[in-house]
């Protein structure tokens, strides 16, 4: 019973029930359009360039820093792997490698930036992101880089399974997820990541090295971001330098509502995949009822304020239980010595 109760009053439960109540209300509005098999498709092929960026914020954010140019990177790396298929002939499998080394780089040169030179995260990676958008206009053009006949950006973007209804970009974001949701819970790498957003310094004295952790976590992120740039030039067969930038901050966004805290240490891959669901679930019913797009710019939005107040609220409601806490063992102590 306690573990019903538990699981009825956790976060879990309440994202989905949100989950469930934007179905319903959807697929009413839509005359039953929104559960359609095909619709059910689009909700999923949606998710997919969001989990990639949503989980390299997640990792990130745990950590306790933020990365605001993985949507820059991941357009950057789209625009570098079509330009060395279709301009200099590289076959598509080893562009898009090389593409993704690209991002790699970038995520180094991000976490360089903030542990050599000391910039904050938020700067140096709107930094970073205003550099790559420039650069991929000097390469790509506002119009973008057409691909034809790649096999390897062919195989990834028209492959579809079970009568066409699955493509298999949506089970390479579910192997993801899963890769990754084992490796934050199940692994001693996980487990620094916690200790290292919970609390610098006692991450140190425990013998981690939070420097390092941030190179790879930063790294991680622009390796993310740089395969969902990958996916989607194979989807749509087109490269554009702003091809990600409006998931710039709607990786940060998902990872909040699914509970991850915005000051790290708390959180985890189920919550965030519950958030990335909610706002695929939103976008994809706001055009299903013909609805403005620019009112899932508008609901991100205010989903992303909601969270950061949300999570301030929980920061000072915990900061001051511990120090009730801490005054109470402190009164006791005395009361034992007197």
């Amino acid at each position: 019973m306690k573990k019903k109760s538990g699981f009825f009053s956790s976060k879990y439960f309440s994202l989905l029930i949100i989950i469930v109540a934007l179905l319903v209300i959807f697929t009413v509005w839509s005359g039953g359009q929104m559960i359609k098999p095909i619709n059910i498709r689009n909700i999923l092929n949606n998710l997919v360039l969001l989990s990639m960026i949503g989980c390299g914020a997640c990792f990130l954010m745990l950590y306790g820093e933020l990365d605001i140019s993985a949507g820059a990177i991941g357009s950057f790396a789209g625009c570098i792997c079509a330009l060395l298929a279709m301009n200099y002939g590289v076959p598509s499998g080893i562009a898009s490698l090389i593409a993704i080394l690209v991002g790699c780089v970038a995520g180094f040169l991000n976490a360089l930036m903030i542990n050599v030179l000391r910039f904050p995260p938020f700067i140096a990676t709107m930094g970073m992101s205003y550099i790559l958008q420039g650069a991929g206009y000097l390469i790509a053009t506002s119009q973008g880089i057409q691909i034809k006949k790649l096999a390897f950006l062919n195989l990834i973007g028209d492959t579809k399974f079970f009568g066409g209804l699955v493509p298999v970009t949506i089970l390479i974001t579910i192997v993801f997820l899963v890769v990754y949701g084992v490796i934050l819970s199940k692994t001693q790498f996980g487990r620094s990541i916690y200790l290292c957003g919970g609390n610098r310094r006692a991450a140190r004295l425990c013998g981690l090295n939070p420097k390092k952790l941030s190179y790879v976590l930063y790294i991680n992120s622009a390796f993310l971001a740089s395969v969902s740039g990958i996916i989607y030039v194979a989807r749509v067969k087109t490269a554009l330098p702003t091809a990600l930038t409006s998931f710039q901050f709607t990786g940060v966004t998902a990872a909040i509502l699914g509970g991850v805290a915005f000051g790290g240490g708390s959180g985890n891959m189920l919550g965030c995949t519950l958030g990335m669901l909610i706002l695929s679930i939103f976008n994809n019913g706001v055009s299903t009822v013909g609805f403005n797009a620019n009112y899932t710019k508008v609901f991100n939005g205010v989903l992303l304020i909601v969270g950061l107040a949300l999570d301030a609220i929980t920061a000072r409601r915990n900061a001051r239980k511990v120090v009730s806490m801490s005054l109470a063992a402190s009164q006791s102590g005395k009361k034992e010595e007197g």
